[in-house]
């Protein structure tokens, strides 16, 4: 299935297929689902195996450090 094919299947505009696929863009939960009906299976099975080493973070959370000083 081509991006522009996804797009229209799940109902999300191509531009951000591919800005999810080249990781310029995170989805929410919904356009998972989305997705993942399109592709005829799960959120679940799109999702197996990922852990949060897999995302690149470019600066630390705030949150956590202020709650570090308390």
């Amino acid at each position: 299935m081509t991006q522009d094919q996804l797009a229209v299947a799940s109902e999300i505009d191509s531009s951000n297929i591919r800005s999810y696929e080249n990781g310029r863009a995170m989805m929410n939960v919904s356009s998972l689902v989305r997705i993942a009906e399109a592709l005829e299976t799960t959120a679940g099975d799109l999702l197996d195996g990922v852990t949060s080493g897999m995302f690149a973070t470019d600066r630390p959370d705030a949150r956590r450090s202020r709650t570090a000083r308390r």
